[in-house]
């Protein structure tokens, strides 16, 4: 085993073919004795974990060969070796990944989740809680901007699914306080000097564990929103938390309802602002999505904290040269996102005491001087009708003179949709509407 780390380490990731060869030689020595001797390599795990997460020709996958081999290597040894053997010398390796860059750290969280998914409860009841600070942690790296790391989002794409692993093999009891640590973790300022885009940069980081989160725990994540409500609020409303304030608190709801119409229509958003508004109205169409339990998380109370927040999305501006972040959500995404988020909305609350107060406050949107808040409004209006079917024929004598003003708008794309809308309304009611107009 001295040997074999001894000679791979003398090549750079320039390899010659004949270097090529050897290096996957090593790997299938490697292959042979990790699934053969499993345990019985403790001695060496250190040096062979090293070998397979820092070696950029083992984990860059511009040598298609190497990178395939080396998966195999890698994910024998998270099957191979006890956990109690493993853990240890692979989160030993962290600083090193970090400073090896996003490969390496996209295939260390790899590794890591894969040994997560091999855990029997007892593993699971004795490594939960050191795994789980160990990834937020490193959930941790957008804020702190480490100059080795290019590609975050493909960094925390890999933290994100080991955390998920680990939480899809806990019971509530141990998922709930980790949690917790989390939302504390993400309301907090990391250092004493933070500026407000490094707060932010947690908070992206944070929604988008919890995206993934709701979208594999699915129903039964819904009741930890009770959690995110007035982080969600204030996310969506721009107000920055006080430093030093209390992190889980009782929610005052008057106070919070007032937040929705602090956002100021004109006013240009950041990318980091732009991008965590998308990660948090994303969360909330899975919450609405997925809240059909006996008790429903949308209550009235939760609905009326929501609607103006989410609503004002509508006028919010996106910030200018957009199309040149890739790694942002786009214009559309995000259009796409609000119109699913507030349409399920309205399906989830399930009673025309609510949809009322919804689709007013969508119309008044439409009278935005922007083309895009118009065209959203109408957008949901017709997402309404396609949901709620007949019960939306209730609405139509307020719907109709926003209607009519839309009819005659300047802006063809806007006139377009409006018609499509009406014919709607006419095929669904039986009846010409043009009298009402």
């Amino acid at each position: 085993m001295e040997n074999v780390i001894k000679t791979s380490s003398k090549f750079s990731a320039a390899l010659s073919l004949p270097e090529e060869s050897l290096m996957l030689s090593i790997l299938l020595a490697l292959e042979a004795v990790v699934d053969k001797l499993g345990g019985f390599l403790n001695p060496y795990l250190e040096d062979i974990i090293r070998l397979v997460v820092h070696s950029p020709e083992y984990t860059s996958g511009s040598k298609m060969k190497l990178r395939q081999k080396a998966d195999a290597v890698r994910k024998l040894l998270t099957e191979k070796i006890p956990v109690r053997l493993a853990l240890p010398p692979l989160l030993k390796m962290y600083p090193g990944t970090v400073e090896a860059g996003d490969s390496s750290l996209a295939v260390f969280f790899e590794m890591l989740g894969s040994l997560v998914g091999t855990m029997d409860r007892s593993s699971v009841g004795g490594y939960n809680e050191t795994i789980f600070d160990h990834c937020l942690r490193a959930l941790d790296l957008r804020r702190q901007h480490p100059v080795s790391i290019q590609n975050i989002d493909l960094v925390e794409k890999s933290i994100v699914n080991a955390m998920t692993a680990l939480t899809m093999k806990l019971t509530e009891t141990m998922f709930k306080p980790l949690f917790i640590r989390s939302i504390e973790w993400a309301e907090s300022y990391g250092e004493e000097n933070d500026s407000k885009d490094n707060v932010i940069d947690r908070a992206i980081s944070f929604y988008g564990l919890v995206n993934k989160l709701a979208e594999n725990h699915r129903s039964l994540f819904v009741s930890y929103f009770e959690y995110l409500l007035e982080g969600c609020v204030r996310h969506l409303t721009n107000i920055v938390k006080p430093k030093g304030a209390g992190l889980i608190q009782k929610k005052k709801k008057a106070k919070i309802q007032e937040a929705g119409s602090d956002i100021k229509e004109n006013s240009v958003q950041t990318f980091k602002s732009w991008h965590l508004r998308a990660l948090v109205i994303s969360a909330l169409h899975k919450c609405f999505l997925y809240d059909t339990g006996s008790r429903k998380f949308l209550d009235s109370s939760k609905f009326q904290v929501l609607l103006k927040p989410i609503v004002s999305q509508l006028i919010a501006e996106p910030p200018a040269l957009l199309e040149e972040h890739p790694s942002i959500p786009s214009v559309n995404e995000v259009d796409e996102l609000l119109v699913v988020c507030i349409g399920q909305m309205a399906v989830t609350a399930g009673t025309d005491l609510l949809w009322k107060p919804l689709n007013h406050e969508v119309l008044l949107q439409t009278r935005s001087d922007k083309i895009r808040s118009r065209i959203l409004g109408l957008r949901i209006v017709k997402y309404l009708m396609d949901n709620l079917k007949e019960e939306y024929l209730v609405f139509l004598p307020e719907t109709i003179p926003f209607l009519g003003e839309l009819l005659e708008d300047l802006e063809l794309p806007v006139k377009s949709l409006a018609q499509d809308v009406l014919k709607e309304m006419e095929s669904m009611s039986g009846e010409s509407l043009q009298q009402y107009l």
